[in-house]
């Protein structure tokens, strides 16, 4: 038991922390990153796999960017220093993966990072970017013409 009392704030710290930088995370709709992406206001990063690109499409406004590659965080940070200034929103297939990402990018400083909620695919939260008939691409077909973001 006392070792329990001697651990105990520890656990509450870290749960404050984890979920108070989760909480301060911001989110949007795929309709919303689609208009802030075309507009050049946001980084529309597609964070799903090769396969899943391949398989579905992706965001016409979107650069791509693997989540489970060894370069990921490489590959963000020189996303965000080829875009300077210019927020990053992540999307996966239903949220979960952009989610949890936001949130661990935040809880170690990155705080110009933005959850795109319900991911391509829709979820529980609302239907998604391909239900919604948002833009789609094929995954080696360039990125829209029209948005100013510049993969590396």
């Amino acid at each position: 038991m006392r070792i329990l009392a001697k651990i105990s704030p520890f656990f509450a710290l870290f749960f404050v922390l984890a979920t108070s930088a989760y909480a301060q995370a911001t989110q949007m709709t795929p309709d919303e990153a689609y208009a802030k992406a075309y507009a050049g206001e946001i980084v529309l990063v597609d964070i799903r796999t090769p396969e899943e690109w391949a398989e579905t499409g992706l965001p016409d406004v979107a650069l791509q960017n693997d989540l489970y590659a060894p370069d990921f965080i490489q590959n963000l940070l020189a996303i965000r220093d080829q875009n300077p200034g210019v927020p990053l929103a992540l999307i996966c297939r239903t949220g979960n993966r952009s989610g949890n990402a936001t949130s661990q990018l935040y809880q170690a400083g990155l705080t110009d990072v933005i959850d795109v909620v319900e991911g391509v695919a829709g979820s529980g939260v609302g239907p998604g970017w391909f239900k919604r008939g948002l833009p789609v691409r094929a995954s080696d077909a360039p990125v829209n013409a029209a948005i100013t973001t510049v993969q590396p």
